[in-house]
């Protein structure tokens, strides 16, 4: 793909844009607060009803199912609606469900019905507000500042990811888990104000348009993902890397909780070294684009950071050494997820119109998180089947059948940014 990069001049931080700063700030301080909720629902579930095992499963599935049923009818619903309002919507939304929790709590009428519904319409909600954010970006900030717009949003997933987990459990043990549960809520109420103080308006629909054809719109985003070579590609690489974390959280807990009893602690350490890796590639995503091209950062970053996984089938030894070795090959690993997270979605903004923005990205989150329930049920049955540690030698294999298809010559001439004004764009029959 012939691509040609803007002069430097050009070139400005997303962070001089007023209004993708007060989207920033208030997305980075709800994904924070998100993980307190994440964390207390089930906590709340075992801890103060008494919950089994499968009821906590049943509220964890809960959250995730609208990933797989709410994308493609929230795109159609989004296209033609101004992103900014939507979004508020959902704050409040999200502060009103968290807070319903403490109240019905205090009033001693607190079941594990009222949670699920928070799980089910919680996770919709999610759903909802990334379609309409990633949708939104493009409008706010220009073509040259679309990697360091995203790089900085895909930051704050990160950060909130890797400390939120932790800064929740800090929380529930310092006030109780109601009232943790209300700090979530004012993150929502903060990010409705910062939203609202945006000042972009999207212009309304244009007068006179034909009636909907809601098939043909859920068609229209999906073949815009799979007619667009480089979004093909780039979704089938997350769809197998999807699956192959499922895969590798369910094995990681077992192996080092259960079979080695390595603790909490140590699986806890893993984990947020993870997340450190995934920060410090998104970080470095727009330095990579801006040097080698969008196509060879992504490939190149993420044909090398792979090879960590093969640390974790081969070390042995004391638990200081294995728990190292697996939180060194977790960053690695994750450092390359975090380069590739800013290079799919600053591509899918880039190379499909703007018209179809909502319905695309709505496609590819359906396609994409869709094998996420998959590989955790794969990795269920291979742990249980071989062992935890022999699951570990298929891990490195998974993950590297997830680059291939970033070899693919579409991918692989994807340059530098391309011009915002004069680029070639899908064109999607209708």
């Amino acid at each position: 793909m012939q691509i040609r990069r803007q002069p430097r001049a050009d070139q400005r931080p997303a962070r001089q844009d007023g209004d993708f700063r007060r989207l920033w700030a208030g997305d980075a301080v709800s994904q924070l607060g998100s993980q307190i909720t994440i964390f207390a629902l089930p906590y709340m579930a075992v801890a103060s009803l008494d919950a089994s095992a499968d009821q906590v499963g049943l509220l964890q599935a809960l959250y995730t199912l609208p990933f797989l049923l709410v994308p493609l009818p929230a795109g159609v619903w989004l296209e033609n609606r101004a992103r900014r309002p939507v979004l508020i919507l959902m704050c409040l939304l999200g502060a009103a469900l968290v807070l319903s929790v403490p109240v019905a709590d205090a009033f001693g009428s607190l079941g594990l019905a009222h949670l699920y519904v928070i799980a089910l319409l919680g996770g919709a909600g999610a759903v909802v507000s990334d379609i309409a954010k990633v949708s939104l970006v493009p409008q706010l900030v220009g073509a040259d500042q679309l990697a360091s717009a995203n790089s900085r949003l895909n930051v704050g997933l990160a950060v909130g990811g890797t400390a939120g987990p932790g800064l929740a459990g800090w929380l529930t043990a310092l006030v109780g888990v109601s009232n943790a549960l209300v700090l979530d809520a004012l993150s929502y109420l903060w990010c409705a104000l910062m939203t609202g103080r945006m000042t972009h308006r999207e212009p309304p629909p244009p007068p006179g348009r034909p009636a909907r054809n809601l098939p043909a719109e859920v068609r229209e985003g999906l073949r815009t993902v799979f007619a667009t070579p480089p979004v093909r590609s780039i979704a089938l690489h997350a769809a197998l890397n999807n699956a192959g974390v499922q895969l590798l959280n369910v094995v990681l807990v077992i192996h080092l909780v259960r079979d080695r009893d390595d603790g909490s602690a140590a699986y806890g350490l893993v984990l947020v070294c993870g997340g450190v890796g995934a920060v410090l590639g998104t970080l470095a995503a727009p330095r990579l684009i801006r040097a080698f091209g969008y196509g060879r950062a992504m490939l190149g970053t993420l044909a090398v950071t792979v090879n960590a996984f093969w640390i974790m089938p081969l070390v042995d030894g004391s638990r200081p050494v294995v728990v190292a070795s697996f939180a060194l090959a977790l960053g690695i690993a994750s450092a390359g997820t975090g380069v590739g997270g800013v290079v799919s979605v600053t591509v899918r903004q880039l190379l499909t119109p703007a018209s179809l923005h909502a319905r695309m990205n709505a496609s590819y989150r359906m396609v994409t998180f869709g094998t996420i329930p998959l590989g955790a049920l794969l990795g269920g049955l291979l742990v249980e089947r071989i062992g935890a540690a022999a699951t570990l030698w298929i891990v490195p294999f998974l993950f590297t059948a997830a680059v291939l298809p970033l070899a693919h010559r579409s991918v692989r001439s994807l340059g530098r940014t391309p011009e915002h004004t004069e680029r070639k764009v899908l064109e999607v029959k209708r």
